[in-house]
């Protein structure tokens, strides 16, 4: 058979009355001659013929007749105008809201018995699918496909089982109705006999009257309602004894009109089940509530199953449909999951954006996201004219909002990130707006989902991304957007300035740390505005100074430095207060305790000077342990001495352990720079047993790495390897391995001098990662030059030597001890093996090497 034929017998020709449709050769006759009908007329045909007698909704018909554009729905009501015409008024049903029905018998042309089941005396939508047993319905018969809404398919299926009203309610654009539809479909099959009269769609988009909530319904339903009551109270008396689904479409413009109609159906219909979506809960009795989130984003930009994230799969899917020749790689995935995430995995967004890739491709369509209202502004499909661009989406959300509570909405827009309750109060709150009625506007705005609420028992709030860019477009346009930025950056100060306080200074807890973290991104937005504005200059220094707390708490100690000292121009301006300044010098100080950057140990010695001044003996005495810590690399061993004696005159033993633990850490160091190797293992020892008995987990393992690394100094690698790995594998227990550079350092030492030359460059990669936050990444360039002189890469081993020697120089850093000890393993096996000019020449190629290829090289990632 040829291809011709096969294909002709796939679709074969249709007859209906005195019509022929012949779809392969794309021809209509009529008593056998051909109409003049136009190309999207004959395809809309086609797709009516071969499902005739069943409703085809008007965004399938869309999809199918024109796939890939973005067409307005009068160019489908126009295609129907010209059918009807030809073809007589009667041939097409009309379903208000919903599509359009084929209504004439068809037959196929070659008098083979009908392949169509022919029409119902009753309405067609009520006619049940071919297949599996299907509950009445006018749901479409073939639904666009989900993705990654598996999970929740399944929770909502089984709330229905369980509760008379379920609404599923989400922000706008993240896939309520989609999701609500699948359900439905799904039930109509799985469980058609618990609804014998049927599963049922109502939308209610288009109204704008509650009143006419019954009659959207009794329309869906195909029934009249009776004169002489009202809408409501019929309706109800209809279903009296019927036993179905109504799943009530776009609740939130008339969240009232819709809770009235449910009560008045459940007290008469009680076997009548409802499913609404809606962004907004409906307050209904018995109402169960589920909340519909962005679809799952990869954790990790590099991650190898992206394609099993429900975001990364409905990109590639619109992406193909607007691009067939699209495919996710391995280059542009990361910039995939990239774009999926700043969208915040919302289905429309992530549609209008993949409709935009012809035009702008990958790497154009991330680079144009902060203009994202003007980006995504089309889709693959006519959806509801709301959400034809993301900008009308959240208009329509916007609009549904009292004035009070649009105001709390766009002030909220300042926030990046998620924020505390209190400091949504802070900075919302003024004027005629409370702080309790910002309270009541924010409780207001997470029931219509316009802002998250998330954790538990104490939750954090946050806008979407996108809801946060149209916040920050309304707060420009009503110019209140520099006094919320300084609003904001006072409540990021009060809040850090509360664990100031002495009762939690030293004491924070588990909570305490996930709370700061949490604030990193806030962090950021403030500092940023506070440097650059006017009105911000007298927040800068008080804001650095207690900044560290969060920069500790998240490890990007090297992060927080460079931003703190690139503020130290305000110190001089206005004069702040000595306190203050004292503060911020501390805070510089704690930022670089492991940096190659001088300007921490002179920070610490002016801290411990000013506080002197102030009589604040805890944290001139937090300064001087940090100026003898510092003082390893560029203090003079006078310095350190002198430091460490002061600290123990000012320590108190009612103090909290990690002050002072911290006392016994500085000891350490100054046995270790005078060689006296036995009395700081003993302080090492004495720092880890004063943090465990104060109850102190996490820092008790951190305080173990100082056990390890004089133990290599001591001669002892095996017991150094044994106790660091042992305090990882407590680390990993205690969800804290991000503290953990220097024990990983301490195992990659001492895997070298056993050795263990492969295992310990996995340790090293390791140490590197964690190093790089901290600032002490440069630690590595001595065990990695031994390691690449043991492997047998004398050439490389040189090259780091002379790169680490220029760096040294350049920042006055002194030779830690356990530098000096690989050292001097290290010089021999250079000079024995390559001739004084060579190792020369090789010392000084390095110096001029960037870091970045100095740790490539050291690796063995490069030659």
């Amino acid at each position: 058979m040829s291809n011709a034929a096969s294909t002709h017998a796939h679709r074969p020709a249709r007859r209906f009355g005195r019509f022929e449709l012949e779809p392969e050769e794309r021809c209509l006759l009529a008593d056998g001659q051909p109409v003049a009908l136009g190309g999207r007329a004959l395809d809309l045909l086609v797709v009516l013929v071969e499902r005739a007698g069943q409703l085809v909704a008007k965004n399938d018909l869309l999809s199918l007749v024109w796939p890939g554009l973005v067409v307005e729905e009068n160019n489908l009501q126009v295609q129907i105008s010209t059918l009807r015409k030809v073809l007589g008024q009667g041939a097409l049903a009309t379903i208000p809201g919903r599509g359009y029905r084929f209504e004439l018998p068809v037959e196929r042309a070659d008098a083979l018995p009908p392949e169509t089941a022919p029409v119902s005396s009753a309405p067609a939508e009520l006619v049940a699918a071919a297949g599996p047993v299907r509950a009445r319905t006018n749901l479409p018969t073939h639904l666009l496909s989900l993705y990654g809404r598996a999970e929740d398919l399944a929770t909502i299926k089984a709330l229905l089982r369980q509760h008379t009203v379920v609404t599923v309610v989400g922000a706008g654009g993240i896939g309520k109705t989609r999701v609500a539809q699948a359900v439905a479909a799904d039930i109509a099959v799985e469980s058609a006999a618990d609804f014998p009269d049927g599963v049922w769609w109502v939308e209610l988009a288009a109204l704008s009257d509650g009143a006419l909530v019954p009659s959207a319904v009794a329309r869906a339903l195909g029934v009249q309602l009776a004169g002489d009551r009202s809408p409501r109270e019929a309706m109800a008396s209809l279903l009296a004894s019927q036993r179905l689904l109504l799943v009530l479409d776009n609740c939130e413009h008339l969240t009232n009109a819709v809770a009235e109609f449910i009560e008045s159906v459940r007290a008469a219909a009680p076997q009548v089940r409802f499913l609404a979506t809606s962004q907004e809960t409906l307050k209904t009795a018995e109402e169960h509530i589920y909340r519909v989130g962005g679809l799952a984003v990869p954790a990790d930009d590099g991650a190898a199953n992206a394609f099993r994230a429900g975001a990364i799969e409905l990109f590639v899917a619109r992406a193909q449909g607007a691009d067939p020749n699209f495919t996710l790689t391995p280059t542009h995935a990361p910039v995939v999951i990239e774009i999926c995430r700043r969208l915040d995995g919302i289905p429309l967004a992530i549609e209008l954006a993949a409709a935009r890739l012809p035009l702008l491709g990958v790497e154009g369509l991330r680079t144009r996201l902060d203009e994202r209202f003007n980006v995504l502004t089309a889709g693959s499909r006519v959806v509801l004219r709301r959400h034809q661009t993301l900008r009308a989406t959240l208009e329509w959300s916007h609009g549904l909002l009292t004035p009070d509570e649009q105001t709390i909405f766009r002030r909220l827009g300042v926030f990046a990130g998620s924020f505390t309750l209190e400091a949504a109060q802070h900075v919302a709150s003024g004027e005629h707006i409370d702080a309790w009625a910002a309270l009541d506007h924010l409780g207001a705005l997470v029931d219509k989902s316009l802002v998250l609420a998330e954790g538990d028992p104490v939750p954090r709030y946050r806008l979407l991304e996108t809801a946060r860019a149209y916040a920050l477009e309304r707060l420009a346009e009503v110019g209140e957007t520099g006094r919320l930025l300084r609003r904001h950056a006072e409540a990021m100060l009060a809040l850090l300035a509360a664990y100031e306080k002495e009762g939690r200074r030293w004491r924070t807890t588990p909570a305490d740390t996930v709370a700061l973290v949490a604030e990193l991104d806030n962090l950021r937005a403030a500092l940023g505005w506070v440097a650059t504005a006017a009105e911000g200059a007298d927040l800068v220094v008080p804001l650095a100074g207690v900044s560290d707390h969060v920069w500790m708490a998240t490890g990007h100690l090297v992060e927080g430095l460079e931003r703190c000292l690139a503020l130290r121009q305000h110190v001089h301006r206005g004069v702040p207060p000595r306190d203050v300044v004292a503060r911020y010098q501390l805070a510089l100080a704690r930022l670089g305790i492991y940096s190659r950057r001088r300007e921490s140990f002179d920070a610490a010695l002016q801290a411990a000077e000013l506080y002197g001044l102030l009589g604040d003996d805890s944290r001139r005495y937090n300064a001087l342990v940090l100026v003898a810590a510092q003082g390893m690399r560029f203090g003079s061993l006078q310095e350190m001495e002198w430091a460490v004696a002061e600290a123990t005159r000012l320590v108190r033993s009612d103090w909290p352990v990690l002050l002072r633990a911290i006392l016994a850490y500085a000891r350490c160091w100054l046995y270790a720079r005078l060689g006296r190797h036995e009395e700081a293992l003993v302080c090492a020892q004495q720092q880890v047993e004063i943090c465990r008995e104060g109850g102190e987990p996490v820092r008790e393992q951190y305080a173990v790495s100082n056990v390890t690394g004089v133990e290599i100094l001591l001669g002892r690698p095996e017991a150094a390897l044994e106790h660091a790995r042992a305090a990882i594998v407590r680390l990993d227990a205690l969800g804290a391995r991000a503290g953990a550079g220097h024990l990983f350092t301490s195992v990659m030492i001492a895997l070298i001098l056993l050795n263990r030359l492969d295992e310990a460059v996995a340790a090293g990669r390791t140490a590197h990662g964690l190093l790089l936050q901290e600032g002490d990444e440069y630690r590595l360039f001595a065990p990695l030059a031994l390691l690449a002189a043991m492997q047998g890469r004398l050439t490389a081993a040189a090259r780091i030597i002379g790169h680490d020697d220029a760096v040294r120089a350049r920042t006055g850093d002194a030779v830690l001890p356990n530098t000096a000890q690989l050292r001097a393993r290290l010089d021999p096996l250079l000079a024995v093996a390559l001739p004084a000019p060579e190792l020369a020449r090789l010392r000084e190629g390095g110096a001029t090497m960037r870091d970045e290829q100095v740790f490539k090289l050291g690796f063995g990632d490069s030659a």
